[in-house]
């Protein structure tokens, strides 16, 4: 950069100590517009981290996946890895200007890297993410309050349900058998409506400590769809309840009240609560209704 061409000019010699302090005063100041480019790029991380920033930094969504909600990436590793790449790429470009020193070792980018001033800066971004995965860590687990849905074993709670009308604590071993009424039945719908009405509620979107932006969406279609499946174990067993007791009607000519009432549930209260579920029945039962 500096020699041959500028050498000749000022008729010095390689060897020379004002040919070198030459070099170096010229090696001094590539080094100043490379610390300022490298200040810039890591402040432009920092600035947006800061508590009365503005703009969204970096975006990630939540999952629900079989072990509970998952931030894809994560905000632990995943973001880590991500900014230290970023981090990487800023101090590698102080690596492609060749070094105009020839006394002095290493590469701008090995003397940019011990900058005290960059290592606040890369010091500060890695702080503010500790402080925002905190935050994530305490939106997930606000979250946790919906865990019993994709935890629990629908099948043994429906077992459960269908034996003693609900769910047993794990202290009850010895609980006398009672069979779910419909009121039990419409109890459980009316419960999984409500959480379904308050999932659909979440934000669709958080903004974390200003920069980081957390998409919900994926978790919350997820759960609605797990809340759905909920529902569909109470409805459908009370829609094969139906379908019993106009089977025993149609068996028996119609019109049998012996028939009616042998079935588990009034056949009416049970038509009534499943339209109330937004259950629609199938047609070869509205057609048996007909007659």
């Amino acid at each position: 950069m500096c020699s041959p061409v500028n050498r000749s000019l000022y008729d010095a010699a390689d060897s020379s100590e004002s040919w070198i302090r030459y070099l170096d005063h010229i090696d001094d100041q590539v080094q100043e517009a490379l610390f300022q480019m490298l200040r810039r790029a890591l402040s432009f991380l920092v600035a947006p981290m800061n508590p009365q920033g503005c703009s969204v930094l970096l975006k990630v969504s939540l999952q629900l996946q079989e072990t509970g909600s998952v931030f894809e990436p994560s905000v632990g590793v995943g973001l880590s890895n991500l900014l230290q790449t970023i981090i990487s790429d800023i101090y590698s470009a102080a690596g492609l200007p060749p070094r105009i020193s020839v006394s002095r070792q290493g590469t701008y980018q090995v003397s940019l890297q011990q900058s005290p001033d960059l290592s606040a800066l890369e010091q500060e971004v890695m702080h503010q993410l500790l402080q925002v995965r905190e935050e994530a860590e305490r939106l997930s687990a606000g979250l946790d309050r919906y865990s019993y849905l994709w935890r629990s074993n629908r099948k043994e709670v429906m077992q459960e349900f269908l034996t003693y009308s609900r769910r047993l604590g794990p202290a009850e071993l010895e609980v006398k058998v009672t069979p779910p009424t419909l009121k039990d039945f419409q109890r459980e719908v009316e419960s999984l409506h409500g959480v379904s009405r308050d999932v659909t509620h979440l934000d669709d979107v958080i903004v974390l400590r200003s920069w980081l932006q957390v998409d919900l969406r994926p978790f919350k279609d997820s759960l609605l769809s797990v809340i759905h499946d909920w529902r569909h174990l109470y409805t459908e067993y009370l829609l094969d309840s139906v379908s019993d007791s106009l089977q025993q009607l149609t068996q028996h000519g119609g019109g049998d009240e012996e028939a009616a009432s042998s079935s588990s549930f009034p056949l009416a209260e049970a038509i009534v609560l499943l339209e109330a579920a937004g259950v629609q029945l199938p047609e070869h039962l509205s057609a048996q209704l007909q007659c």
